[in-house]
């Protein structure tokens, strides 16, 4: 691996999280817990989650979320908890909005382990290398995994005529979604200025489609399928293309909870799958590592619920650990890691408004499981 890795995981290791609070370690698989590559071990179902669960997918009482579709538990490597909504089960494939950009940097992770990209180089991006003098060529691979770019982006879902991410998913960008994001113009200098972008997802898609060399989206597929999916025994996933033969990286990729919980358990694992390392070493690290301009909130790629150091205080909730981090997308879509719990908690809902239910929900399933 090339020095610059190097250099880069071992800072991710020694980065504080904030001033007093390194990254919790990463939890190895218990020896004696088969890996699930084809099934999932199973452990009982603690009484009071098993009550959680219930009152959860119910949505009956006051206060707890609607339109719960799939709910699983995973501790110390084993499935302690699994339910479902009427017409679904644990063959559904569910949509993962955003969720798909924590898969976009394992795809760039496996990248960085064979040697082909180099993440504090200008990220190769045609579009920015066709003028001399365009300042977007400073743009990095981390820039872009930090929502850093400094690229102009409008994520609102409610002004079309002014929005672009409604317009590179669904209008005029949406054939070229990597090419449409791509020509953002800089509102701040790379690296400064922490910006939430579907946009940079589809950017750094189109850097994995380039790198890879796929002429078509059943090479796209392959690699993803071959590097990744079936590593670790996701065997549902179903992602989608636009017609450039990129994957669209901030929003749609289909899997069953249970792939969805082998996702987190990787992260959980450190890229390791059954001895094998999926990931480069110290990748699970440089996801969760906040990054300063989000105050907190998101890493690379991977939301945070880490410490705000204005306010002292957990960006999402005091009630779960500082340490969580999770891949999430809309309408409550969520792969919440725990590592000091050794815990991975699938949620896929329905929730377009009130976030509080549903982070309720959470918070309650966590420390059921406990």
């Amino acid at each position: 691996m090339r020095l610059f890795a190097s250099i880069l995981f071992a800072a991710a290791l020694i980065a504080p999280v904030h001033a007093d609070e390194p990254l919790f370690p990463l939890p190895g698989q218990p020896p004696e817990v088969a890996w699930p590559t084809k099934s999932w071990s199973t452990a009982p179902t603690p009484a009071a989650l098993a009550r959680t669960l219930d009152r959860t997918i119910a949505g009956a009482e006051s206060g707890t979320p609607q339109n719960t579709r799939a709910i699983l538990v995973i501790k110390d490597g084993q499935l302690i908890g699994e339910r479902y909504a009427e017409g679904f089960d644990a063959s559904t494939r569910l949509q993962s909005w955003s969720m798909a950009k924590s898969v976009v940097h394992a795809l760039i992770g496996i990248l960085i382990k064979d040697g082909q990209i180099d993440i504090y180089k200008p990220a190769r991006v045609a579009r920015w290398n066709r003028k001399v003098n365009d300042p977007r060529k400073a743009i990095t691979v981390e820039n872009l995994l930090r929502m850093e770019s400094g690229l102009t982006f409008s994520e609102d879902y409610t002004a079309p005529e002014t929005s672009n991410v409604l317009q590179m998913l669904f209008g005029k960008g949406r054939l070229d979604t990597a090419e449409y994001a791509a020509g953002g113009l800089l509102q701040a200098d790379p690296g400064t200025l922490w910006q939430y972008s579907s946009g940079t997802s589809n950017v750094l898609s189109g850097v994995v489609r380039d790198t890879i060399g796929a002429d078509s989206a059943e090479e796209y597929r392959a690699f993803m399928e071959e590097s990744l999916f079936s590593r670790i025994g996701i065997r549902s996933a179903v992602p989608e293309f636009d017609e450039a033969n990129t994957f669209i990286g901030s929003s749609y990729l289909h899997m069953t909870a249970r792939d969805w919980a082998r996702f987190g358990l990787l992260y959980l694992r450190d890229g390791i799958w059954d001895g094998k390392r999926i990931l480069p070493e110290h990748w699970a690290d440089h996801a969760r590592l906040p990054t300063p301009n989000s105050k907190g909130q998101y890493g690379a790629h991977f939301w945070l619920n880490a410490i705000d150091p204005e306010t002292g205080r957990a960006v999402i909730t005091d009630e779960i650990p500082t340490d969580t981090f999770m891949a999430r997308g809309f309408g409550a879509q969520v792969v919440v890691i725990i590592p000091s719990l050794d815990m991975v908690v699938v949620y896929l809902g329905l929730t377009y408004e009130d976030p509080g239910p549903v982070v309720q929900a959470i918070t309650d399933i966590v420390n059921a499981a406990k």
